[in-house]
This record gives C-alpha cells, sequence and structure tokens, in this order.
C-alpha cells in the first residue's frame, strides 16, 4: 500500500503524458544551458522506479548545482557563533548562518530541533527550507574519525601532521595535497599510497616519485607520463617495467647515474629546463581513449572495478550508476558527487554509508531522507537539517509515523504541481558564493559568468591575508634550494599573482631533504593546476577515431587535440 497516495497518483498522471520517441526515451532542452540532452528508457525506468519526475536541466547543470554546495579548497579565518573565538572555517565571515566549531557541532551542546518550524502550505517549500538553512549551525569544518595535528585539513578523515590536505584519508606528514594512505607527500592530487612524493597526479603505489603524471608502483623518478612498475627514471613516457631510462632512451645504471650527476633538481631554473624538455616527449605519448582499468560495459572516464556505469567520472568498485562523479563502492544510483557506500540513492551529495537518499547533502548511516542536510544515523526525514539518530521528522519537526506520511504526501503533491519536487536545492541556496565552491576548481565549471547568469551567488569575500615578518617578493627567492636560509619560513611571500603565502618548518625540510627548489605559486594555484589536470568534469566524450588502425572511438580527447590517442587494443599492443 502507498505511504503517498496523492503523491503517486500525480505521478503517474505525469508520466501518462509524456511523449516518448520509439526507443522510449525523449529528447529535452536545459532550462539553464538551453542545449538538448537524451534521457534514455532505461532512465526513464529509473525515475519511476524511485518515482520523481524527469530532470529538467543536463547532466552537467545537475552536477554543476551538487558542486557548487561544497567549498573544497578555501578556508577561511571566522568567528565561531558558539563560542566567538576565531576559528578555521570552509565558511567566510559575514555567513548569513550560524557557524560552529566542528568538534561543537558534533557533539550534544546544541539541539537541532529547537529550529523547528511547521510546513506552510501557503508558502514555497524551497522558501521555507531557506529559512530553516539560516537559522540551524553548520561545522566549521568536515573532519571524521581520528585526526591528529591536522587544523587545517577539510573533509578529511584520518589525518596526522597534516596541512592544508583536502578531501583526503588515512595519511600522513602530508601537505598541500589531494590523497589517500600516503605519507610524507606534497603538492599531490589524486595520490593513493604513495611515500615521498611530490607534484605528482594520479599517482598509486609509489615512492619517491617526482613532477609525474599517471603512475602506478613507479620508484625513485622524475618526469614520468603513463608509467608502471619502473623505477630510477628520468623522464619517460608509456614505459613499463623499466630501470635507467633517460627521456624514454635506455641507458646502463652507470650511464645513467652519470647523467644525473649534471643536472642539479634543487635549481629552480633548471627544473623549469627539466619540465620544458618533459613537456616535449609528452607530445610522443599515446594515449588510450579514456583513463581507466577494467571498467565493464561503462562510459565515462577514470573507472576502476566497476561495471555498467554510463556517463561517470571517478567510480571505484561501483555498479549500475549514471551521471556521476567521485564515487567508491556505491551501485544503483543516478546523479550522484562523491561518496562512498551509498545504494539506491538520486540527485544528491550523499556522503556515506546511505540507502534512499533524494536531494541531499553531506548525509551519513540514512535511509529514505529527501531534500535534508548534515543528517546522521537517520531515516524517514523530509526537509531537516543538522538532525542526529531521529526519524519522520519535517523541518526539523518530530510527527508520528502516520502523521508524518500525511504530511509528506501533502508537501510533495504541492511541490509536484508547483514544479517544485524533483531536483537537488536551486542555486540560490548554496550555502557558498559560487568563487569559492568546488564548482569553480573544474574545467566546464569554472565559468562563472555562465553560473551568475543561472542564479549562483557571486558575493564571494576577499581573503584577508596576514602580513608575517618580512614580505618578500617569489622573484627574489635563491632559485636553489641550497642556498634557502632556516628564516624564510618567518617571511611573507608573495606571489606573481599577488597572493600571500608562508613556507611553514615541515614544508622547508622537505624540500630540503630532497632537493626541491621553493615553490613560486601560492598552494591554492599549485593545486589548481594539478585539479586541471582531470579535463572537463562535463559528462561529455568525443567521437574521433584511433590513429593506428582507424577504428571511431569514444575520447576524453577531442579531435582538435594533438595527443596520439590509440583504441583499447592497439594501445596494448605498443605500450607493454
Amino acid at each position: 500500500m502507498s505511504k503517498t497516495p496523492k503523491f503517486d497518483a500525480a505521478l503517474a498522471e505525469y508520466f501518462s503524458k509524456l511523449e516518448l520517441d520509439p526507443q522510449g526515451g525523449q529528447w529535452r532542452e536545459c532550462r539553464f544551458s538551453k542545449e538538448k540532452f537524451y534521457v534514455r528508457p532505461e532512465d526513464i525506468e529509473f525515475y519511476k522506479s524511485i518515482r520523481v519526475p524527469l530532470p529538467t536541466l543536463s547532466p552537467g547543470e545537475r552536477a554543476r548545482r551538487k558542486f557548487a554546495f561544497s567549498n573544497s579548497y578555501n578556508l577561511y579565518k571566522a568567528p565561531s557563533s558558539f563560542s566567538g573565538k576565531s576559528i578555521i572555517s570552509q565558511y567566510p565571515e559575514g555567513t548569513p548562518f550560524p557557524v560552529y566549531e566542528h568538534e561543537v557541532w558534533g557533539g550534544d551542546e546544541w539541539d537541532p530541533f529547537i529550529y523547528a518550524r511547521a510546513w506552510d502550505p501557503a508558502q514555497s517549500f524551497f522558501s521555507q527550507i531557506k529559512s530553516l538553512m539560516s537559522a540551524v549551525p553548520r561545522p566549521s569544518l568536515n573532519q571524521e574519525g581520528t585526526m591528529v595535528k591536522s587544523e587545517y585539513c577539510h573533509n578529511a578523515a584520518n589525518l596526522k601532521n597534516c596541512y592544508l590536505v583536502f578531501s583526503s584519508n588515512d595519511s600522513e606528514d602530508c601537505l598541500y595535497s589531494v590523497v589517500s594512505y600516503a605519507k610524507n607527500s606534497v603538492d599531490m592530487f589524486a595520490g593513493v599510497n604513495c611515500d615521498t612524493c611530490y607534484d605528482c597526479f594520479e599517482a598509486y603505489d609509489s615512492w619517491k616519485c617526482f613532477y609525474s603524471d599517471f603512475i602506478k608502483n613507479c620508484q625513485e623518478s622524475y618526469f614520468l607520463y603513463d608509467c608502471r612498475g619502473s623505477s630510477h627514471c628520468f623522464g619517460g613516457v608509456n614505459l613499463r617495467n623499466r630501470k635507467y631510462v633517460f627521456f624514454n632512451e635506455q641507458l646502463t645504471r652507470e650511464q645513467y647515474e652519470e647523467k644525473l650527476k649534471g643536472i642539479n633538481m634543487g635549481d629552480a631554473k633548471v627544473v623549469a629546463e627539466m619540465r620544458a624538455r618533459f613537456e616535449e616527449l609528452k607530445k610522443t605519448a599515446i594515449h588510450k581513449p579514456v583513463h581507466g582499468e577494467r571498467a565493464v560495459n561503462s562510459v565515462g572516464n577514470f573507472a576502476r572495478n566497476s561495471t555498467n556505469c554510463y556517463q561517470c567520472f571517478y567510480p571505484w568498485e561501483c555498479e549500475n550508476l549514471a551521471y556521476s562523479v567521485g564515487l567508491y563502492k556505491t551501485r544503483d544510483s543516478y546523479d550522484l558527487v562523491g561518496g562512498m557506500g551509498n545504494e539506491r540513492c538520486y540527485d544528491s551529495f550523499p556522503g556515506m554509508g546511505n540507502y534512499g537518499l533524494k536531494f541531499s547533502l553531506d548525509i551519513t548511516g540514512c535511509q529514505d531522507l529527501e531534500y535534508s542536510q548534515m543528517m546522521t544515523n537517520c531515516h524517514d526525514c523530509f526537509g531537516s537539517i543538522g538532525l542526529k539518530n531521529k526519524s519522520f521528522c519535517i523541518f526539523n519537526e518530530q510527527f508520528r509515523e502516520d502523521e508524518y506520511w500525511l504530511k509528506v504526501d501533502e508537501i510533495k503533491t504541492a511541490m509536484l504541481e508547483a514544479g517544485e519536487y524533483g531536483e537537488f536545492f536551486p542555486p540560490e541556496l548554496s550555502p557558498f558564493p559560487y568563487p569559492i565552491t568546488e564548482a569553480m576548481s573544474y574545467l566546464g565549471y569554472d565559468n562563472a559568468e555562465v553560473a551568475a547568469r543561472y542564479g549562483y551567488r557571486m558575493d564571494a569575500p576577499e581573503k584577508v591575508e596576514e602580513n608575517r615578518g618580512e614580505v618578500v617578493s617569489v622573484e627574489s627567492l635563491p632559485t636553489n634550494i641550497a642556498d634557502v636560509s632556516e628564516d624564510i619560513v618567518e617571511k611573507t611571500l608573495i606571489d606573481i599573482s599577488g597572493k600571500q603565502f608562508r613556507i611553514i618548518p615541515a614544508e622547508l625540510a622537505f624540500y630540503k631533504v630532497y632537493g626541491i627548489p621553493l615553490p613560486r605559486l601560492h598552494y591554492s594555484a599549485r593545486l589548481e593546476s594539478l585539479r586541471k589536470k582531470l579535463g572537463p568534469l562535463t559528462f561529455t566524450l568525443h567521437d574521433r577515431v584511433c590513429q593506428k588502425c582507424g577504428i571511431g572511438i569514444q575520447s576524453a580527447y577531442p579531435e582538435s587535440d594533438t595527443r596520439v590517442v590509440y583504441c583499447d587494443s592497439c594501445y596494448g599492443e605498443v605500450v607493454v
């Protein structure tokens, strides 16, 4: 028996009026971008099964909405609404809602039920949820598990001695990175199980690797691209189980060591020269159509050990997904951004361990929630924020189970009739100004002028930097790390864009030990440069032909891209 009979009847009428093509799908026009997008027959069956209407936004614009509700890489000093103390926060000062220390927010010193309010059928749902969002406190940072001396880290779990590390877990002694199970590494993005690495992107199971991208099981090497099982190499592309390679030339051990004697990698000018040479070498690299491993019947990029994933980016050990980004061990879901261990969820930024979420954000261990945020171990809640271990709540108000379903039926029916029900929170409700959100971090969504036209907030505050000690331009720094004195940690550096930053003692020690010149850019610019290597996350693959056998392929690289792209079969024959 249906718990929401009025809503189900209204939704059934909606589906009965859809005009589908002979295949059972429908072309639609995105109401934001006006681009055409196709809703596949299997998509429509999924929407029917979870009882939601068809989306009115393209896959890319649906993802933009969720990216715009997260700030992963910008931290601020702001007063706590709880204690009045200055705290490190993901929210800038002046945010129009209370922000508590994350330790306080996760404890029992406040009661989310005091913000409860009754649903008013005369007002729109989103105006009412906006009112609730403005009242309920939010945590300064998202930190889980055991965090030791890692106060300046966000969206993180189980870190020790880390600094400005984001979206990371189970790592130690890392700086300015996005990593998992990493140690003693700096300036990393998508580094997994790496130790003592620097300035690497998509690096796995590697040790003492520097300035390298797309590497796995590599050791003691510099400037590698798409290499595996290789060690003691300097400048290499498409290497497999190689040693003593210098810019793709095979040398003996003695020849290789002699070559390296004349290269001072502690000098910024030398690094720039080697990097330029490496960029030329990369032009000869052979690329697969997309990145990934063991992706069965899947379309997208960076998929690993996943099955039946359509237009997905970074699904790991996932099954039966569509239009989703950055998921681990998730199944039977559509339109998710981030999270792990989720099932049967839709159009959410889900968190972990959830079932049956719809249009929700930052949820942990919950079941059957809709339009809710920051909930833990709850079930059957609608339009609620900040609750723990609760059920049958609407706008943070407690109901009996029978009362709850009557009210939810009324609300959802009214929302469907008003055109409000069926998609994630609208842009104007984001708790962050668009310029500081995760959306601005990725190609395809970093177009602030476009986002402004769609209604996203643009009131980003200027960061106020604290000058401590002597202020010096990076252009005046010694080019050689050996010439850098210990008092550099007492100075404020200004990069070429005018951003101020500092070198912390642990960072300087790392550069000194491993012979790395001081960075010339603010950490945020360095991380941004690494993120851009992902390419656009806009759910678009391109038709082109394999440059070896000529068959048609779908690739992350458009035909105008000058990279050499082979089909999977030809790549496997050549890169061995």
